[in-house]
């Protein structure tokens, strides 16, 4: 993978990198040399660049993961660069290969993906969604890219979802700030815990409708099954949730959806916001109800 920075001061090449994250031994190296370019010519890591120059770096390609099965399953590609794509991940599909789903999996479908558009790159997830949560995805072509992106889940990726629950709120904004554990290690379970896992959650009611409420939900953290626990825990569980609605109806989706991510690019630092329609069966669901 080629990493290439416009750049914008001069600098020493050694610092522009280290203040890119991007370490010494990270770089590729070909008959003893680092693969470093300044417009197009070799360079070495103790030059200068200066503003207006093209740097490119070379890291070094990753091998498909042949342990999973590649299947030509449709993708929805919402953005697509060399670094990452951003993916609308529909409904009752896993994103990564367990022992209970070897098959049909996104993983599976990006191994395929990757194979048949010469993407040299095992699956980096940035973040995840559960299975019965459709929306946005982040998955990035590099194992250094996702940890760009990973330290920017952390502080700047800003994530927000759709959730229709059960329940009339009686705060109608908030956040919820209480750890999430699991009271079994056997169950994938997961309770509000005093010795577990920080978990901030912000929600926001858009609508009422019946006896249910449409929220706009921004996640802090991103912890397994974060919403879905948060709101359960205080009695106002997500329609559709098999784990945590005592209500559920085996023919009912969860109406849960990642609409929204934003985030600086890991190499540009160019802003980017990608945004997703509510799902047809929210819409047909408040219709339902009179919404």
């Amino acid at each position: 993978m080629e990493l290439i920075y416009k750049i914008k001061r001069p600098v020493a090449i050694k610092i522009f990198l280290h203040e890119c994250n991007v370490p010494a031994k990270l770089i590729k190296v070909l008959k003893g040399k680092q693969l470093i370019k300044v417009n197009n010519e070799f360079r070495s890591y103790q030059d200068t660049v200066k503003k207006g120059d093209t740097l490119r770096v070379t890291i070094p390609d990753e091998e498909i993961d042949m342990t999973i099965a590649h299947q030509d399953i449709p993708l929805d590609i919402v953005y697509e660069d060399e670094y990452f794509l951003v993916i609308n991940k529909p409904y009752d599909m896993a994103v990564m290969v367990t022992k209970s789903h070897m098959e049909g999996t996104l993983s599976n479908a990006l191994c395929y993906y990757y194979d048949q558009h010469e993407i040299h790159s095992k699956v980096h997830l940035v973040n995840r969604l559960d299975k019965d949560t459709c929306g946005l995805l982040i998955v990035a072509k590099n194992r250094f890219i996702k940890f760009l992106l990973s330290d920017h889940i952390k502080t700047t990726i800003d994530r927000q979802y759709y959730a229709i629950v059960d329940g009339i709120l009686t705060a109608k904004s908030g956040t919820i700030d209480l750890p999430i554990g699991k009271p079994d290690e056997e169950s994938m379970i997961r309770a509000v815990m005093e010795n577990g896992a920080d978990a901030v959650t912000e929600y926001k009611v858009i609508k009422e409708f019946i006896r249910f409420s449409l929220l706009k939900i921004t996640l802090e953290t991103g912890r397994t099954h974060q919403i879905r626990v948060h709101m359960s825990h205080f009695n106002y569980p997500i329609v559709g949730d098999p784990l945590y609605n005592p209500h559920f109806k085996p023919d009912e989706k969860m109406l849960l959806c990642s609409y929204r991510v934003a985030f600086n690019h890991p190499i540009t630092g160019q802003p980017l916001t990608f945004e997703i329609d509510m799902p047809d069966n929210f819409k047909s669901f408040m219709k339902k109800y009179g919404a």
